[in-house]
């Protein structure tokens, strides 16, 4: 099992979790021909998309997988569970604290083990237990806001900072965690490698900035 990044940010977000012969789509916020093409049009391996909340960025593009058959997940419609058939992947959801009704992800695959999905979100108040793989936001930085808008807190609402990534992955960390990607950089408020670096004090697996074109080996 591999994750690929096909888009993480404002301009769309979209997620790959893939097999040989299977795809769950995290997030429909660019183009499906954009998908297509990074699955060598192999669209019948797509077991189904997984859509946290309403906004353009991560919802934009699901008539285009609805009109093409595909299962689409969203727990914003009162979905709240959801297997997809003749596929491993099983995905529960959790409460996420945005301007509109907003969800993460606890996605599981025997190829994979456990991955958390969170975004768009101010704060995860789950502890999650086993998890293997973390795939969060980070949008901005408070210690740099801070020093430009004193108001920041009121701009930024709705996304996590690094921060209080930070204290989530203390919270959550554990001998078997194996990858940590960090996501939804803001591309204004937010430093790569400054993030991966402080998130890399607190974890002892791989941490990775989640840009496109990036794949992972879970």
């Amino acid at each position: 099992m591999k994750l690929r990044v096909l888009g993480s940010g404002s301009d769309g977000n979209c997620y790959v979790l893939e097999n040989e012969k299977e795809a769950l789509i995290i997030e429909a916020g660019i183009p499906f021909m954009e998908v297509k093409k990074a699955l060598n049009f192999n669209v019948m391996k797509i077991v189904g998309v997984a859509v946290s909340h309403s906004h353009g960025d991560h919802a934009r593009y699901v008539q285009e997988y609805e009109k093409a058959g595909i299962p689409v997940f969203k727990p914003y419609a009162q979905e709240k569970i959801m297997t997809f058939p003749k596929s491993r992947f099983r995905i529960q959801v959790f409460d996420s604290v945005h301007d509109v009704p907003c969800y993460g992800f606890f996605i599981r695959h025997p190829e994979m083990g456990a991955l958390i999905y969170a975004s768009d979100t101010e704060y995860i108040k789950w502890r999650f237990h086993g998890v293997d793989h973390i795939l969060v936001e980070a949008n901005y930085s408070e210690e740099y806001m801070s020093q430009i808008d004193p108001n920041y807190v009121h701009v930024m609402r709705g996304h996590m900072s690094i921060e209080t990534v930070c204290g989530f992955l203390e919270a959550n960390n554990h001998p078997g965690l194996k990858n940590i990607v960090l996501c939804h950089l803001s591309a204004r408020n937010a430093d790569a490698g400054e993030f991966i670096r402080k998130a890399g004090k607190i974890v002892s697996c791989p941490v990775y900035a989640a840009e496109k074109g990036l794949e992972i080996d879970l």
